[in-house]
C-alpha cells in the first residue's frame, strides 16, 4: 500500500513535469515560428528589394508620362546649318539685351553686336520685341549716429543693436534703401532674308526669371482664336508671353511673307517663348502655318500630353536640342501632384559635362557643341548603365 502511494506520488510528479516541459517547448516553438515570421517580414535582402522594385515603378511612371504622348514626327530633316546660325542668334539676344540694358541710347539693332557677322549680314532686321522687367537695387547710404531716433547710450548697447558684432565702433551706421524699379529690356527680334523669316527669343537673364520658370503651375492654353482649351501648360511663362509680347509678335509677323520658312528659335526661357509663339501664330495666322519650324535650345518642359500632341499634330518640324548634362531640360519634374509635365518636339542631343549647373545651362556651350556637330538624334537620352525599365 505504501509502495502504491509512492508510486502515485512519483507518477504524479512526473506528470506534472512533463506537462510544464511540454508547455514551456510548445511556447518556445511558438516564440521561434513568430521571430521567423519577423525576420521574413524585415528580411533586410527583402527589403532592399522591395524598394528597388518600388524605385523602378517609379522609373517606368515616369518615362511612360513622356512616352505616352503621340508627337507627329517631322516631316522635314533637320537642318545642322540652320541651328548653327539659330544658337549663335541666341546668343545675339542676349548680347542685345545687355547692350540694351546698359546704354540708353541702344536701339536693339543688332548689327552692332560682336555675333553680326556669323551669318547675319544677309538679314533684314525688322523690329525688336522690348518688356517691362522689374529690377530692385539696394543702395546703402550712411547715418550718424544723431539722426538716429533713439541713439544707444554705449558702444556695447550698439553693438547688441546691429547683430551683436564687437565690430561696431565708429560713430555711424550704414542703412539700406530698396529701390524698385520697372525698366523695357530686349526679349528678341525678327529677322527677314530673300530665303527664310526668323524669329528669335533671349534666354533667361534675371533671379525674378528663374522663380517664373521653377513655379510649375498648370493653366489652360486657350486657343488665341476660338478661346476653348487645348490642354494645360507652365502658367508663369504662359501669362508673360501674353500679357508682355503675343500682340507685338503677331503684328510683326503679319508683316512676314508666308510663302518663306518661318523659323521661331529661343534658348531656356527663350525655347519657352518660342514653344508659344509658334502655336499662337499657327493658330492665329493659319497661312504660315506649314512652313514654321521651330528650334528650341536647352528649354523646360511646358505642358500636359494634351497640350504637347496639339503642338505636335500642328507644327511637326519642331527640333529640341539639349545638353545631356544639363538641368533646366529636365524641369519642371514629368510628374507635380496631379499634373504630368511632358517635352514637345524631336529630340535631339549632345553630352558636355562643364562640371556646375550653370555652365552646363549656357548659351556658349550650347553653341560650341553645334558648331562641332556634336548633337546626335536620340529620344532616349544617355544610359552607359545599360538600365532595362521593362
Amino acid at each position: 500500500m505504501r509502495f502504491n502511494r509512492r508510486f502515485l506520488l512519483w507518477s504524479g510528479l512526473g506528470t506534472t513535469i512533463a506537462a510544464v516541459f511540454g508547455r514551456e517547448q510548445l511556447q518556445q516553438q511558438a516564440l521561434r515560428t513568430e521571430q521567423a515570421k519577423l525576420r521574413q517580414l524585415y528580411d533586410p535582402t527583402q527589403l532592399v528589394q522591395s524598394a528597388f522594385s518600388a524605385d523602378l515603378t517609379s522609373m517606368k511612371d515616369l518615362v511612360a508620362v513622356q512616352q505616352s504622348a503621340k508627337l507627329r514626327s517631322p516631316t522635314i530633316p533637320y537642318n545642322r546649318e540652320w541651328s548653327k546660325l539659330l544658337i549663335t542668334g541666341s546668343k545675339l539676344c542676349t548680347q542685345q539685351y545687355l547692350k540694351g540694358k546698359f546704354e540708353a541710347n541702344y536701339d536693339g539693332s543688332i548689327s552692332t553686336l560682336p555675333l553680326y557677322t556669323k551669318g547675319f549680314t544677309s538679314f533684314q532686321q525688322l523690329t525688336s520685341f522690348k518688356a517691362a522687367e522689374r529690377v530692385e537695387e539696394g543702395i546703402a547710404f550712411e547715418v550718424p549716429l544723431t539722426a538716429l531716433a533713439n541713439p544707444p547710450d554705449t558702444l556695447n548697447e550698439l553693438g547688441d543693436r546691429v547683430n551683436q558684432t564687437k565690430e561696431v565702433i565708429q560713430n555711424q551706421v550704414k542703412q539700406v534703401v530698396n529701390l524698385k524699379q520697372q525698366i523695357s529690356v530686349y526679349y528678341g527680334f525678327v529677322l527677314t532674308s530673300p530665303k527664310m523669316n526668323i524669329l528669335m527669343f533671349r534666354g533667361t537673364q534675371r533671379q525674378l526669371e528663374w522663380l517664373e520658370n521653377i513655379l510649375a503651375i498648370q493653366e489652360d492654353y486657350a486657343h488665341p482664336v476660338k478661346g476653348t482649351a487645348i490642354g494645360k501648360v507652365h502658367s508663369g511663362i504662359y501669362d508673360f508671353y501674353h500679357t508682355h509680347l503675343a500682340e507685338a509678335v503677331k503684328a510683326a509677323v503679319q508683316s512676314l511673307d508666308p510663302k518663306k520658312p518661318l523659323v521661331i528659335s529661343g534658348h531656356s526661357l527663350g525655347a519657352a517663348l518660342a514653344t508659344f509663339a509658334a502655336l499662337d501664330l499657327a493658330l492665329i495666322l493659319p497661312e504660315f502655318q506649314s512652313g514654321i519650324q521651330v528650334y528650341t535650345y536647352a528649354g523646360p518642359r511646358l505642358g500636359n500630353k494634351a497640350f504637347v500632341e496639339a503642338h505636335s499634330q500642328l507644327l511637326p518640324n519642331h527640333y529640341r536640342i539639349t545638353n545631356l548634362a544639363d538641368m533646366i531640360p529636365m524641369l519642371p519634374l514629368s510628374k507635380l501632384l496631379t499634373d504630368d509635365f511632358v517635352h514637345v518636339g524631336e529630340s535631339w542631343s549632345f553630352l558636355s559635362q562643364q562640371g556646375d549647373i550653370m555652365p552646363n545651362h549656357f548659351v556658349e556651350t550650347y553653341r560650341q557643341a553645334i558648331e562641332q556637330g556634336a548633337e546626335t538624334r536620340s529620344d532616349k537620352g544617355f544610359d552607359n548603365l545599360r538600365v532595362r525599365l521593362s
